[in-house]
């Protein structure tokens, strides 16, 4: 039977957040079904009335234990699976405290070289995001 391409996909709005500390970015393994496995920055869907920019803190927070100060949008990205669409606000700034751990649905966490990301198995558009975010501040 063949799937009926007529019927729109549902849009999931998400954000992320592109942490730096010195010339180092924070990504996290993705524990959870869409991703598993890959490297990613740290992330999620946005909460009933939350704004992107405070899903995107809360996101750091509950995935990595760290808070940054993110101070400029870095963009929009789309990822599209058979059955929904994730448009994705990316943020960027730089680290402010926290040990970064993992946790909700982080599986493991990495302090990188930003030069260094293309050796992790990454989720769609990391590379652009990263690179954009670099461009946007001062590491």
């Amino acid at each position: 039977m063949e799937k009926d391409h007529s019927k729109q996909k549902p849009v999931i709005k998400a954000a992320s957040a592109c942490v730096w500390r010195g010339d180092e970015v924070l990504l996290i393994q993705r524990a959870s079904a869409l991703g598993h496995g890959r490297w990613s920055l740290p992330g999620g869907k946005l909460e009933v009335g939350e704004t992107s920019i405070a899903a995107a803190h809360r996101e750091l927070l509950e995935e990595t234990a760290v808070t940054a100060e993110l101070t400029s949008h870095v963009g929009d990205s789309t990822i599209e699976t058979d059955d929904v669409v994730y448009e994705i606000s990316c943020f960027t700034g730089h680290y402010v405290r926290g040990e970064a751990v993992a946790g909700s649905d982080a599986g493991a966490i990495a302090w990188c070289q930003w030069q260094q990301i293309g050796q992790f198995k990454l989720a769609p558009n990391i590379v652009t995001a990263v690179a954009l975010a670099h461009k946007l501040i001062s590491v």
